[in-house]
């Protein structure tokens, strides 16, 4: 679990700490730290990863422990290059200067950043097994990962019908929470939450309500259902993405009221801001639907007879 999952969470977390700092909005970083370029490898390395896990499982080769350390300490000094690299483009430079050699330079380090963060937990070998297996199915998730980003419009404006419940949900956390909550509407299908009392106030659209974090488990749980279909039990798997999209659904709404709080309380409404608008909480989102739907999958999809058996042998072998 730690090698399919490690990787992610590495990188999720390095992402999450920078991109609340820095947004281009035009020239050649614009389109290279495009938030929708990202949603596709990022989404399509996930689903690549939820395909293939067989695939990873029968690759696996023991890796030393002082080239894992060695690899985390590349990780972080290229993630600490990136990470400075990406505050002097962003302020130093203007638009127009920053030059192809210099979005180049930072894709490079984006590139490093990836490669040593996937070779902290995989060896080489497995990598190398694990691609030539799995090639065709990296094909499908980048496909499937493009259909959803393209559709990604369409699931946002679900907040149009959700936005009531949800705003209600977390103005009665701010409330459990010894605050007094006020709502209203800054247009249609955008809501307004805030403190009494507090000058700051947060105006919720459907760009940054994460209605498509609530997408994205329910695309996991059918790749994965149909993934193992011969095995699957629907009842576990529908009660399994039920209480998933119910957990999500009040961590978003726990997310909006933080959110007010910084706002409000904190009387730091640009923080606020650039949290509900970075892939932080949507990171975050997706890391908790994988491990739901991974550690739950022994119980909606028994292994067969034969891996069990496998497994067993392979235990008493190690012993």
């Amino acid at each position: 679990m730690l090698k399919i999952i490690g990787p992610l969470m590495l990188l999720a977390v390095e992402v999450g700490i920078l991109t609340p700092l820095v947004e281009f909005s035009t020239g050649w970083m614009a389109l290279l730290a495009n938030p929708q370029l990202f949603n596709v490898f990022f989404l399509g390395t996930v689903l690549f990863i939820v395909l293939s896990i067989p695939d990873l499982m029968a690759s696996q080769r023991p890796q030393k422990l002082k080239h894992c350390l060695g690899w985390f300490g590349a990780n972080l000094f290229f993630y600490y290059a990136l990470f400075h690299f990406t505050l002097i483009l962003a302020s130093r430079f203007k638009t127009g200067e920053i030059l192809w050699y210099h979005a180049a330079a930072w894709l490079m380090l984006v590139l490093l950043v990836g490669i040593s963060a996937v070779l902290t937990f995989l060896p080489s070998k497995s990598l190398v097994l694990w691609s030539q297996r799995s090639w065709h199915k990296a094909a499908g998730a980048m496909i499937l990962a493009i259909n959803f980003v393209v559709l990604m419009p369409d699931i946002q404006r679900s907040w149009n019908q959700l936005h009531p419940a949800t705003i209600a949900l977390s103005a009665e956390m701010l409330q459990a929470c010894g605050r007094t909550p006020t709502t209203g509407m800054a247009s249609q299908h955008n809501p307004v939450l805030a403190i009494q009392g507090q000058g700051s106030r947060l105006i919720i659209t459907r760009f940054c309500a994460e209605m498509e974090s609530l997408a994205i488990f329910i695309l996991l749980a059918v790749v994965l259902y149909f993934s193992y279909l011969p095995r699957v039990r629907f009842v576990p798997w529908l009660v399994v993405v039920l209480c998933g999209l119910l957990l999500l659904y009040v961590l978003n709404a726990l997310r909006l009221a933080i959110l007010v709080e910084i706002a409000g309380s904190w009387s730091n409404p640009q923080l606020a801001v650039s949290l509900a608008h970075s892939r932080l909480s949507g990171l975050l989102f997706l890391g908790i639907s994988l491990l739901l739907l991974l550690v739950s999958r022994g119980w909606w999809c028994p292994p067969l007879a034969q891996e069990t058996t496998q497994e067993t042998a392979e235990e008493n072998q190690t012993e």
